[in-house]
């Protein structure tokens, strides 16, 4: 039994005699096409039977694979071979892959060599993607990703990296008749110095991670500068450092039930001139909002719940990312409006006033109001 093969294409016969029906695919300009031929048996005319990709190339073009089809007729192979003709047209040509220099390869080995190749986290086949390890002053480890140009090093690499500020590579001008220092060294270097200038940020969050109950991220990166932390009560604070000035006072959000944090708004605003720019973020909130953090240790021991701030309906904290949005003043318990409209809407005794629903929670019993979405 005898195949019928164009390039990598493979069609293979389904039954002994050669002239009935064949399948497989073929490979047309670096793209494969599945697909089935039954030949012309008198009064039947042949049929082609493709796959979605094939029937997508082949879209506006139903007369001419109509054709093509009745030029092959009964022969299979002659089929196939109009129809790779008739893709070879429609197809837009692949561009051709070029190899890279060899003085790429040889550049990023010898730079490799010579920071040592235990700061090499990643490296792709083609060795023009990279990423390496570097420490900052305090030991913290971070990862700078490098994409080197087809010359490289005669064009500079381009980089990428979790950092709270945006950051680019910077080269000076090459003097004439010689090449800018483009090198892995020169961009561990810059890295290096971007990393020194965002240290005091570093301190101050890793200082809210060390001694405070975070809730989120749960796995904060180098490049958020914001943490929320619990305070107790179902209630909690968004804080969010500013980059260039972390130590001054961060942009503040309380979230929770209004009989909690009104009393912390309201000392915030009375004791800002409290605030020392010496000190810690930390230890400024505490004195001004005159309250000491639940550490992390918290998460875990006895009444750890008094500290959760997920919807006490769907017990999750963000849904269609969304956070709870209300809060009941009697149990402080937090709710996703959405959540506490549906369970209110099926309480009988929950009356409506246009769009807002008067209940009772569903803890405490404590009159709760929500509004609905219109």
């Amino acid at each position: 039994m005898e195949s019928a093969e164009a390039g990598s294409s493979l069609l293979l016969p389904e039954e002994d005699d050669a002239s009935g029906p064949l399948s497989g695919y073929l490979n047309v300009r670096g793209q494969s096409f599945a697909l089935r031929i039954v030949p012309a048996k008198p009064p039947r005319a042949p049929e082609l039977h493709a796959c979605p990709k094939l029937r997508a190339a082949l879209r506006g073009s139903e007369a001419a694979v109509e054709q093509r089809l009745q030029r092959g007729g009964a022969d299979s192979t002659a089929i196939a071979a109009e129809l790779t003709d008739l893709l070879e047209r429609l197809l837009p040509e692949q561009p051709a892959t070029t190899l890279r220099s060899t003085t790429l390869y040889e550049a990023v080995i010898a730079e490799l060599d010579g920071i040592g190749w235990g700061r090499l986290l990643a490296l792709n086949e083609a060795l023009d993607e990279l990423s390496l390890q570097v420490q900052d002053g305090a030991g913290r480890s971070h990862t700078l990703g490098l994409s080197l140009p087809a010359d490289y090093p005669r064009s500079p690499p381009r980089a990428a990296a979790a950092l709270p500020a945006p950051f680019e590579l910077q080269w000076a001008a090459a003097p004439s008749g010689g090449g800018a220092d483009y090198s892995l060294a020169a961009a561990m270097a810059q890295f290096s110095a971007e990393l020194a200038r965002h240290q005091p940020l570093w301190d101050e969050l890793d200082d809210l991670d060390a001694h405070c109950w975070v809730l989120e991220p749960a796995h904060p990166t180098r490049d958020v500068s914001s943490r929320r932390l619990a305070l107790g009560q179902h209630c909690s604070l968004s804080v969010a450092l500013h980059v260039a000035a972390p130590a001054s006072l961060p942009e503040l959000a309380f979230l929770g039930a209004e009989r909690v944090i009104g009393p912390l708004r309201r000392a915030l605003n009375a004791k800002l001139h409290l605030w020392e720019p010496k000190r810690s973020v930390r230890l400024n909130l505490e004195a001004v909002l005159g309250v000491s953090f639940p550490t992390p240790q918290a998460a875990s021991s006895e009444g750890a719940d008094e500290y959760s701030s997920e919807c006490a309906v769907c017990y999750t904290y963000r849904v269609d990312g969304k956070v709870p949005e209300v809060a009941c003043d009697g149990c402080s318990k937090p709710f996703h409006t959405a959540c506490l409209v549906e369970w209110l809407r099926a309480v009988p005794t929950t009356q409506t006033s246009f769009n807002r629903l008067y209940g009772e929670c569903p803890y405490c019993q404590r009159p709760i109001t929500v509004e609905a979405a219109g």
